[in-house]
């Protein structure tokens, strides 16, 4: 099949979770043997990628932005025409509250081709200060008039969001949950030793957070609860790996330096190796999560794929994840006392720790990518023929 991917970023702006979702699951496409091109924009933070590439066998078109006023806010200049050039068997776009799905589900209407949206999360159901909560609700019930009842499949990567869905107009027998979707070289071994000894990380047991360096993210708690987990395990060793947003990583070594964090502490950035992200989930005794929502963490999943333990919050779909005392530890949002005691606990109790590994590794397994690319070949091809 030939199969358009539409997403805001892309290589080599990998923001979040949602880029990395695209570009595994269109590698996978690929080596399934489809023809799979990727429409993004070329620009991010003021830098400017080239208008067109292929990148392990994926075909990359950029567009310029004609306006940029926000991440959800974006406006490509001609996705409509370089969509409508081509004959594609499918288009599938992600995420229902952003001018680009609109387009793209018009494209589809435009050269009768058969569409799919992805739903990563729900934004009305993501924590935010009242005054930014009105702009994206507007913009949410918008958007979601135009898009949820155009598009032929809608999928989402946990349960939770089905309702919420419907509530903005979603047709129920059109939305499917599907896997969530983690490399199978995942489950693969890789050298947390070294990983360790490249960033200058000594002492153990180590406690490692991966994700952007945003508020809404909870790393600010991990530190919170970094004086009661260090009275019982004084070398741990905290890691925090992700992109800073909006300069909150001063945020995070400042509150680092006020609980008494100093040479146990490591704010290392980004990783985009895929080898060295995987070797820093190997080098953790614990993987801590203390988000405010998500709609499905694929670090949960990478790190569970590691045979880590892990700690997260009770909220989005991360129940959908992890059961509370089998994979790791499910704690309320916000709440650094019970983050301290989970992670305590589970470092005190070596065997129940390995135990919880193990059963996460279980778990990730029907999430791999192969499976879900496996999954999206007969929904493409059930959308292509009942359209």
């Amino acid at each position: 099949m030939k199969i358009a991917q539409v997403n805001v970023y892309f290589q080599p702006f990998m923001v979040g979770g949602a880029e990395w979702y695209v570009y595994n699951i269109s590698r996978e496409l690929v080596k399934r043997g489809h023809e799979v091109h990727v429409f993004t924009s070329d620009t991010y933070n003021g830098n400017a990628a080239t208008s067109s590439e292929t990148i392990d066998g994926i075909i990359i078109h950029r567009l310029p932005l004609k306006i940029d006023w926000s991440y959800r806010m974006k406006v490509w200049d001609g996705l409509l025409e370089a969509l409508c050039a081509q004959q594609f068997d499918i288009i599938h776009t992600y995420d229902y509250a952003q001018p680009h799905s609109v387009v793209a589900l018009k494209a589809g209407e435009r050269t009768g081709t058969g569409t799919v949206l992805t739903v990563f999360d729900v934004h009305s159901l993501i924590p935010r200060v009242w005054y930014k909560q009105i702009p994206m609700r507007v913009m949410e019930g918008y958007m979601a008039r135009r898009t949820l009842s155009e598009a032929s499949v809608i999928l989402v990567r946990a349960p939770n969001l089905v309702d919420p869905l419907v509530e903005l107009g979603g047709p129920p027998s059109r939305i499917r949950v599907t896997s969530s979707g983690v490399r199978d070289e995942s489950l693969g071994s890789f050298d947390g030793e070294g990983f360790k000894k490249r960033h200058g990380i000594q002492g153990s047991p180590t406690v490692l957070f991966v994700g952007r360096l945003n508020p809404l993210k909870g790393p600010q708690y991990l530190i919170r609860a970094a004086p009661m987990i260090l009275k019982s395990f004084p070398d741990t060793q905290f890691v925090l790996v992700g992109p800073d947003q909006s300069r909150y990583a001063e945020v995070l070594r400042s509150e680092a330096a006020n609980n008494g964090l100093t040479s146990n502490f490591h704010l290392l950035g980004p990783v985009y190796d895929f080898g060295e992200k995987m070797a820093a989930y190997s080098s953790c005794d614990v993987f801590a999560l203390p988000t405010a929502y998500e709609g499905t963490s694929q670090s949960l999943f990478e790190a569970m794929a590691q045979g880590k333990p892990v700690v997260s919050t009770k909220v989005g779909g991360v129940p959908s994840q992890l059961t509370d005392g089998v994979e790791g530890r499910l704690v309320p949002y916000a709440d650094s006392e019970a983050l301290g005691s989970a992670i305590v606990g589970i470092l005190e109790d070596g065997t129940r720790s390995t135990e919880m590994g193990a059963k996460g590794r279980q778990r990730v397994l029907p999430q791999r990518y192969s499976v879900l690319a496996s999954d999206l070949e007969k929904i493409y091809e059930e959308v292509r023929v009942h359209n």
